[in-house]
């Protein structure tokens, strides 16, 4: 499946770059040059996604970096907050943090708590083509709820029950028109298992999503028996 996935960007930038080279041998007008490189271009980025995602998907299958630390809340998500606000801003976005109270530590793998939270992050930046994403971290008991929020396009209920599946992309064409290798959810419920939690989605066409998941937190008594 990997393999045929990959063929395709492989073959149109290959097919651009020769193209732009014979332009460039002929003389071509500049433009046309120019299109052919763009074009290469974003499929190498895409395909530099897709390695990312399958690199990502390696590690938690092997287990790699899976030893689990004590992880203060606010710190990471003032780490994200850093990381995606030039990214949301760079589209017009307002990235907001709403964080209710002390909401204490988790017991978890550094490695793949970021990288699901980075996901669900990425994913709400690149759909969401106007207003707010927003993170939130609430206390509820003995556990946290992170939520991270958009006001994009939205996912329609049947596509809600496959966009978990490896390499599916929903036919909606404001999702089509956004380069993406299909692999982002697949790779998130993978890390999700791997801390111990499943991903929930709340969705509505042109009225955006919520996707959310809960750790427990780490108890008082845990910490003095340290």
């Amino acid at each position: 499946v990997v393999s045929h996935e990959l063929r395709t960007p492989i073959t149109i930038a290959e097919g651009s770059l020769s193209n732009a080279q014979l332009l460039s041998e002929r003389d071509a007008d500049a433009d046309k040059i120019d299109e052919a490189l763009d074009e290469a271009h974003k499929q190498v980025i895409f395909l530099a996604k897709m390695v990312n995602d399958l690199g990502t998907l390696s590690r938690a299958e092997r287990g790699v970096a899976d030893a689990p630390e004590e992880i203060d809340i606010t710190d990471l998500i003032a780490k994200l907050q850093t990381e995606y606000t030039p990214q949301a801003e760079e589209k017009g976005l307002d990235f907001n943090i709403d964080i209710s109270g002390k909401v204490g530590s988790v017991l978890a793998s550094r490695l793949y708590l970021e990288e699901l939270l980075q996901n669900l992050i990425t994913n709400a930046i690149k759909y969401t083509p106007d207003c707010s994403v927003t993170v939130s971290v609430k206390r509820d008991h003995n556990k946290v709820c992170f939520e991270v929020i958009d006001t994009g396009i939205g996912i329609g209920k049947s596509d809600q029950k496959k966009i978990f599946d490896r390499f599916y992309r929903t036919e909606d064409y404001r999702t089509r028109q956004t380069s993406g290798t299909g692999l982002g959810l697949y790779v998130s419920s993978k890390l999700a298992k791997k801390l111990g939690c499943k991903i929930t989605v709340r969705s509505r066409i042109n009225h955006g999503s919520t996707f959310g998941f809960l750790l427990p937190v780490v108890s008082k008594s845990a910490k003095s028996h340290k």
